[in-house]
């Protein structure tokens, strides 16, 4: 019976939607798949995004052998300018567009004399130390993303990445079943696969659907259509230039990373478009608004996106025109709505009719639903089974769902981030769990917010921020104040009297102890104007008292 192993460490994307990364090691190797980010929950004050912990793939970048891409979504590539500063030409794994989105963030750093490119076809198979990993197509809201068939001492893994089964699919863009079968054939061990849509019954909507409803869209608008989505989805860019073409209009676009992201596509022959059904903003001056598509960032509410910026008449270029049709072809990330309804209000409030995925189907998910994943399920047919990708309740229904397909229920475990798991040919195994807590970063300081530096913000944001400034001289004389500034607390014009209370109380302190020292001081004065503050406006400001002697 062989002994040989292999551990696979979760260090993000399980439990949570987004930062997707994992570790697969050897005695000899280890290989990385995906190194993503996850923006933050509006919780997070100020944070910019949270990055995976990278101790542990640290701790054994000695025998780091490759970090494997199955696709460009910062969700999968966005953590790599955090991780990369620590490492010297590791092999990136990946399609052409996935690492050239992935060496534009990293150049964005001056990182990219960090890595060494590998760019792979679909079907490609590589050998990486211990490993061996074949490259299979799949079909999600990006181009060139791939499952993995992982060749591993202990057995065959196969991991989904992100994927959907479009059941008739447009120029190719195809989970590619075949191969992911023909790879199971020997037996596959292990099936790590998306769980992201599990709770949605049936299958995704196609491509062809949505660009039916598109046609329709174009068909019957009179005035501009503005077109915002993805900057990667690049798939339903090239629906837009064709049916722009059909109904004699040019496509203009807006937006850096949309900009960016079409030029990279361009070059790699991903996009097809010419002079004949393009134009620059500045030319859309001369042609009737039946002529003109407008493709544009924000789909997402962002605020200096360029649709925001649009709905709030403050783009240097464009103005919204009454008659206009604007198309949200992108979902609603949890946590944006507030933002994107506010867009919509303002696009409506200006003349425009707004289409979203809620009124019209003019979106298709890039994930599975429940049909698809039994389809992946029967396909790989795997000895065990561990859902990725999703929050718990995800993990929990997709193992359920194994489980309905023939799955034993010991074999179909669900772990969150920070639990090992260990697979020989006939067993599995738990190891001790490892310290995964995420990283907050914000502006240059990476892993520096903690608990106490966000609940200090949450109350700043809730309840403001109180200052006393006193200055005494070395009789301990108050030669100065006390004053008090407030932000964010009070209307001082109608509390003026709340705050001489409080200077009454400062100066009863300063009289029972003038020469005190100045920390205990200053303690007393922050507990008692906090315990004035609640009693008399039941708030509880942030108070900082500053006492300086001369």
């Amino acid at each position: 019976m062989s002994t040989a192993q292999v551990t696979l460490t979760p260090l993000g994307g399980l439990g949570e939607i987004g930062m997707n990364c994992m570790a697969l090691e050897t005695e000899q190797s280890m290989i990385l798949v995906d190194c993503g980010l996850m923006f933050p929950d509006v919780i997070l004050y100020g944070v910019d995004v949270v990055i995976p912990r990278m101790d542990f793939i640290l701790e054994r970048k000695h025998k780091l052998r490759g970090i494997i891409l199955t696709h460009g979504h910062e969700d999968h590539i966005g953590a790599l300018a955090w991780l990369m500063p620590y490492l010297q030409q590791v092999p990136l794994y990946g399609s052409e567009f996935t690492l050239r989105l992935a060496l534009k963030r990293l150049q964005e750093r001056n990182l990219d004399s960090h890595v060494a490119l590998h760019p792979v076809r679909g079907r490609e198979r590589i050998e990486i130390g211990d490993f061996a990993v074949t490259f299979i197509p799949v079909c999600h809201s990006i181009i060139e993303g791939f499952g993995l068939g992982i060749e591993t001492p202990a057995g065959r893994i196969v991991h989904t990445g992100d994927f959907k089964i479009d059941r008739n699919p447009l120029d190719g863009h195809a989970t590619d079943l075949e191969a992911m079968a023909d790879f199971c054939r020997p037996g596959a061990l292990l099936l790590l696969s998306d769980s992201t849509n599990v709770e949605r019954e049936g299958y995704s909507l196609t491509e062809r659907e949505i660009k039916a409803t598109l046609d329709a869209v174009f068909a019957e608008a009179k005035g501009r259509i503005l077109v915002t989505l993805f900057a990667t989805h690049i798939q339903r860019m090239q629906e837009i230039f064709d049916l722009a073409a059909k109904y004699g209009r040019k496509v203009a676009f807006t937006g850096r990373s949309l900009v960016a992201n079409i030029d990279v596509a361009k070059d790699l022959g991903h996009l097809r478009f010419n002079r004949q059904n393009s134009c620059e903003l500045e030319e859309l001056a001369y042609l009737d608004d039946s002529q003109i598509v407008i493709l544009l960032t924000g789909s997402q509410g962002e605020p200096l996106s360029a649709l925001s910026r649009v709905s709030r008449s403050e783009h240097r270029q464009l103005n919204i025109h009454k008659g206009d049709t604007v198309i949200m072809s992108s979902r609603f990330i949890p946590g944006n709505t507030r933002a994107i309804t506010r867009v919509i209000n303002d696009l409506y409030r200006q003349g425009a009719t707004v289409l979203y995925e809620k009124v019209q189907a003019i979106h298709a998910s890039g994930h599975a639903h429940q049909e698809e994943l039994k389809i992946m399920l029967d396909t790989v047919r795997p000895k065990f089974f561990i859902p990725v990708h999703g929050e718990y309740r995800h993990l929990f229904k997709h193992a359920e769902l194994a489980v309905s397909r023939g799955i034993a229920p010991e074999r179909a475990l669900i772990l969150e981030n920070g639990q090992p798991v260990t697979l020989s040919a006939t067993s599995i195994r738990l190891e001790e769990a490892v310290y995964a807590e995420s990283i907050l970063v914000d502006g240059k300081g990476v892993g520096d917010v903690g608990q106490s530096v966000l609940k200090e913000r949450q109350i700043l944001g809730g309840e403001g921020l109180v200052i006393v400034l006193l200055i005494q001289d070395e009789l301990g004389t108050i030669v100065f104040g006390p004053s008090i500034e407030s932000k964010g607390f009070i209307f001082e014009q109608h509390f003026a009297h709340v705050l001489e209370d409080a200077k009454c109380i400062i100066l009863d302190i300063m009289e029972g102890n003038p020469n005190g020292e100045v920390y205990k001081l200053e303690e007393r004065i922050r507990s008692s104007l906090r315990r004035f503050f609640r009693k008399v406006l039941e708030r509880d400001p942030i108070v900082i008292p500053l006492i300086a002697r001369v």
